[in-house]
């Protein structure tokens, strides 16, 4: 499947699951644009869990799905920034339309976040990254992967007291994460038999 195809649905679908959601949790309101919201966060967060992880399975255990996801890496990593867009929208819905009020950390924290992400799928292309030049590609991606992934484990770790549905499965994720990168990196750093 092509990446424009991976990223069109995949953004499609987040658009039917914030509508659902917006749709049966309180309709053209306030309470549904929120639901809209919170639905295709979830929805966007495994993307970029998989995206996030790719080079650390595939360097565990090379070959199969994991070579595979590596491979499709880029597609999987736009197919996030289209769905977290997604979700920016439900976002803005519920401030610009309904006038839900946002505290100035959350529009530094998210507002920065959004520009990392929109720079990271601006510049997932071999133009931009010859461009750039590799290291500098490489440097704005390992930031802004490692600034997202601490959005999403601010935003989980705190819904464990009042959601401990959502945020527990989340934060076990993103800790499985971090623990698949640390080995891939001390596998890298061990010496190789000769």
């Amino acid at each position: 499947m092509r990446t424009g195809t991976i990223v069109g649905l995949s953004a499609l679908a987040a658009l039917a699951i914030g509508a659902t959601g917006m749709a049966l949790q309180g309709g053209w309101t306030v309470e549904g644009a929120g639901a809209g919201a919170r639905l295709t966060a979830r929805w966007a967060f495994p993307w970029f869990i998989a995206a996030w992880s790719a080079s650390s399975l595939a360097a565990l255990w090379p070959g199969g799905w994991r070579t595979t996801l590596l491979r499709r890496r880029r597609a999987v990593g736009l197919a996030f920034a289209a769905n977290h867009f997604v979700h920016l929208g439900f976002i803005l819905l519920t401030g610009l339309v309904f006038g839900h009020a946002f505290g100035w950390i959350t529009v530094i924290g998210g507002g920065t976040g959004y520009l990392l992400i929109g720079a990271m799928a601006l510049t997932s292309n071999d133009a931009a990254v010859r461009w750039m030049g590799r290291a500098r590609w490489k440097l704005l991606h390992t930031v802004g992967g490692w600034i997202v992934l601490l959005i999403f484990a601010n935003s989980y770790v705190g819904r464990i007291p009042e959601k401990p549905w959502v945020g527990v499965p989340a934060t076990l994720l993103i800790a499985a994460a971090l623990l698949l990168r640390l080995a891939a990196f001390l596998k890298a750093r061990r010496p190789r038999a000769v």
